[in-house]
């Protein structure tokens, strides 16, 4: 398996797992990894031929509004290291992410969105990132390569001992919970060079199946999207001629088997990675890296790059931000609100976008037919349910060596 070097707000880390664009704890230098040639990474991946692509008839809005610019809002504040790879609770109340503002390498911390206090959930020495907070908001599964290389754990969201799901000898990352809970999607590092994608029981990888080539698996939140009542994943897949860079596909998953390969938006001249659902499963947000851009070349991490939207019927793309800088890693949480990662305060920390005259933008591009068969996501300020578990974590993780 090839590796890279990663260099991250002056930390060298080493690792195959560059091609992955979208788990932090390589600081966004990985989630800059926009070409599945980049950098002589893995070979690219095989996309299995679609049975029934869709044709996006994309009304695309013009270059960021002003109302965009300053519905931007900070929300973690990192002044050494950096944020990354956020994740929000569904019932909206809490944030979860990576960070290195205390030491050299990443851990898992979460806050509460209305508050700048930070409480921390891993300890170890090793690098934590990827997290993703379970349906019900008890459970956190994260990305760590404290075994020596990345596998897949679970902590309990008030903190305590991670459990080790995965532990075979190749490197596993970007964890992604089912919409039950029951079960999770990853991205493997195949033994023959290319990105696989698994799925396996959120306690037993024992009975982890295999469902395809692909980077940075997300599960759609609502269940039974898919044909047949199946449910749906996004992925990244690289193409393999031209730039061999990323586009987004979507596939069917029921008992074991997928289904349905579809190409959702794709480009030969920019790359398409860090899919995320909406909190109803009808529209992916994602980040595009224009390969053409002089800014780009050269470097592992996008000197510009923007958030774009999309129905998961491949229409009514929308552009959300300019590329004057780096956007990346974006997390929709459940009121209309896009989290994502940017170095506009000079260094990365997560950010807000509220999307409501974006979703208004592209139901009105998508026309009335359409529109009305999406599910408008709330964008009303009505305060979230009560979390079903401790709302705060206080309990930090036992450092290694303490039985760990």
């Amino acid at each position: 398996m090839p590796s890279i070097h990663h260099v991250a707000h002056g930390a060298v880390i080493t690792s195959c797992l560059a091609l992955l664009a979208g788990c932090g704890v390589f600081r966004s230098s990985r989630q800059a990894t926009v070409s599945a040639d980049s950098a002589a990474t893995v070979a690219a991946t095989t996309p299995v031929p679609p049975t029934s692509p869709t044709s996006p008839a994309s009304a695309v809005a013009p270059p960021e509004t002003a109302n965009a610019t300053t519905n931007v809002r900070r929300v973690t504040y990192a002044e050494e290291g950096a944020d990354f790879d956020p994740c929000v609770s569904r019932d909206g109340t809490k944030l979860v992410f990576a960070s290195t503002q205390h030491r050299a390498t990443s851990d898992i911390y979460i806050k509460r969105m209305d508050s700048r206090v930070m409480t921390q959930l891993t300890n170890d020495p090793a690098e934590d990132a990827c997290p993703a907070i379970s349906p019900d908001g008890s459970k956190i599964a994260f990305a760590s390569n404290r075994t020596g290389n990345w596998d897949i754990f679970v902590i309990p969201i008030s903190g305590g001992k991670a459990v080790q799901i995965t532990s075979d000898g190749a490197d596993e990352m970007q964890p992604s919970w089912s919409p039950d809970g029951a079960k999770l999607v990853y991205a493997r590092a195949g033994a023959s060079g290319r990105w696989e994608m698994w799925v396996a029981k959120a306690g037993n990888n024992a009975s982890a199946n295999f469902i395809g080539y692909g980077v940075q698996p997300r599960w759609c939140p609502e269940t039974g999207t898919g044909e047949g009542k199946s449910d749906k994943i996004v992925y990244q897949l690289g193409r393999e001629r031209g730039r061999r860079s990323f586009s987004l596909w979507t596939m069917d998953y029921v008992d074991g088997a997928s289904t349905n390969a579809t190409e959702l938006v794709g480009s030969a001249d920019a790359a398409l990675i860090n899919p995320t659902w909406s909190s109803d499963g009808q529209w992916i947000a994602y980040t595009e890296v224009d390969l053409l851009d002089p800014r780009n070349t050269g470097s592992q991490r996008p000197a510009a790059s923007s958030l774009w939207m999309v129905s998961v019927a491949g229409e009514g793309k929308i552009r959300l931000t300019g590329t004057e800088g780096v956007a990346l890693n974006p997390s929709w949480g459940n009121d209309g609100t896009l989290y994502f990662v940017s170095d506009r305060s000079g260094r990365d920390n997560v950010w807000s976008l509220n999307l409501a005259q974006a979703l208004t933008s592209a139901q009105a591009a998508m026309g009335p037919t359409s529109a009305a068969a999406q599910s408008p996501i709330s964008t009303s300020p009505t305060p979230p349910p009560a979390p079903a578990v401790e709302s705060v974590a206080n309990v930090p993780e036992t450092p290694a060596g303490s039985g760990h």
